[in-house]
């Protein structure tokens, strides 16, 4: 049996976009897959049985795993691919970044030598900071600053490796992947470093354009003439794999970017190809600066600010080691098909995603409407005629908006207000089920015992007062445009 089939393999950061792939990846291939995070997420096409995963945390001494977990984890260890980051630009200075980025590298190569497992580190080529000519897999120091503390700890976790790997510790491969484009991306997407946090603000803006008078193009400072490197996520994963799997990987750095970087020109034509209009251009900032910012484009500035050194780079990236392996017809370019298609899909989750969102407050709008409109009108009328054995002091919890108490006294409607005092008894239901029962749809007994509504206190007088009540929703079908009961 091939080695490689039996290897047990780490990869810390799984849970995101990188880390999944990799995952799913090298279980396809056969690997015994061990994971750790703070969290854990599925991974599509694998069961839990598949993979032993570790809650743990990089930044901690063992991981903060106990000392047995700690033993586990790295007996019979081969390799450890290191994903695990902090790779948002919110922090203000390098301590917020140091914990997960230098001392989690630090951490993870402990483990590695103990457990003599070889170390596949993902750093990023922006280790260049601000470079602005061909940098090269062997280049470091090359007298650079950094646009942010996320880049300038990259730098020092890299450091530290690259330090070993001088001291003679040779069983560590670096990867300096650029900025990673999710070839299959989704609403979180535009949580990611790259042009969806760019789509998903101008989107954002477009959906409010009366209100903020958004009707030309949204000027985003930036250069037309520079460009930026990107690769899709699963040829960085192509990659990591098949020069993880090369016996000249070891004690070597590898650039994995495109071979020509996307020209900030076919950036901007294929973004407002995605919007089927001229939603936003690049503008030079001299050009801005004689001509006032929109409030929709001050509002586009700050969100995007932390993203802007990177659209006036002129830096290029060699991959000679990459070619070595991959081969130079590996990755060639990022062209507008495949970029339309992945802003396209981008665009397409998020008009889900907000469709979704407007469904959603329309029916809270329903719900308080019922509370606070339709039932005012029959305050102190009796509900049904029959009921006039009913009396009772319940709440009502519609999820993710505020707990009403309804008191009945002998078959008459009292009091409903907000409050969250405890009673006899209660009934916790989603916003959709509730508007169904009210409007006389579905039973609220046949909700109940089909798990749809939560019943709290006294379990035989709520099913009692649903009973009860059951007639009264049938009768009085709740509407927007309700008729006085």
């Amino acid at each position: 049996m091939n080695e490689n089939m039996t290897q047990k393999v780490l990869v810390t950061g799984d849970t995101g976009n990188i880390g999944k792939l990799l995952v799913k990846e090298l279980r396809a291939r056969g690997r015994n897959v061990v994971t750790l995070s703070r969290g854990k997420k599925n991974h599509i096409g694998i069961t839990d049985d598949q993979i032993v995963h570790y809650y743990g945390d990089v930044s901690k001494p063992l991981l903060n795993l106990s000392r047995t977990q700690y033993r586990e984890l790295g007996t019979d260890l081969k390799a450890i691919y290191h994903l695990a980051a902090r790779t948002d630009f919110k922090g203000p200075s390098e301590e917020d970044y140091r914990p997960v980025n230098v001392t989690g590298v630090e951490n993870i190569h402990t483990l590695a030598c103990e457990a003599g497992a070889h170390l596949h580190h993902v750093s990023t080529a922006f280790v260049c900071g601000t470079h602005q000519t061909l940098f090269h897999e062997n280049d470091f120091h090359v007298g650079q600053h950094f646009h942010n503390p996320y880049e300038k700890s990259k730098f020092l976790g890299e450091q530290f490796l690259r330090k070993q790997m001088a001291a003679g510790k040779k069983s560590v491969t670096i990867y300096r992947p650029s900025i990673i484009l999710e070839r299959y991306p989704s609403p979180d997407s535009a949580n990611s470093f790259g042009p969806f946090t760019f789509l998903d603000a101008v989107y954002r803006l477009l959906l409010t354009a009366p209100v903020h008078g958004t009707t030309k193009p949204l000027r985003i400072p930036g250069n037309r003439e520079c460009h930026l490197p990107m690769i899709f996520d699963d040829h960085v994963v192509e990659a990591i794999l098949a020069i993880g799997d090369s016996k000249k990987s070891a004690g070597r750095t590898f650039h994995l970017v495109s071979k020509t970087p996307c020209p900030n020109a076919l950036l901007e034509d294929t973004f407002n190809l995605a919007f089927n209009r001229n939603a936003a251009c690049f503008v030079e900032k001299k050009t801005i600066d004689r001509t006032p910012l929109s409030q929709a484009e001050r509002i586009l500035t700050r969100k995007t600010s932390a993203y802007s050194p990177y659209l006036d780079l002129t830096t290029r990236f060699s991959r000679h080691n990459t070619d070595e392996i991959m081969g130079r017809d590996f990755c060639p370019g990022i062209d507008m098909e495949e970029l339309l298609s992945a802003f396209s899909r981008f665009l397409s989750c998020r008009e889900k995603t907000y469709q979704a969102k407007r469904t959603q407050v329309d029916h809270y709008r329903r719900v308080e409407k019922y509370f606070t409109e339709f039932l005012p009108t029959i305050l102190g009328r009796q509900l049904l005629s029959n009921l006039t054995s009913l009396s009772c002091s319940f709440w009502i919890k519609v999820t993710g908006l505020p707990r009403r108490t309804l008191v009945i006294t002998r078959g008459f409607l009292q009091a409903v207000y907000e409050s969250d005092e405890e009673k006899d008894f209660g009934y916790t239901v989603q916003y959709d089920i509730f508007l169904q029962i009210v409007s006389g749809q579905l039973s609220p007994q046949q909700a109940f015992f089909e798990g749809k509504i939560t019943l709290s206190g006294n379990t035989m007088e709520g099913l009692r007062t649903a009973t009860a009540l059951e007639e009264f929703f049938r009768l009085y079908p709740y509407s927007d445009k309700f008729p006085e009961p």
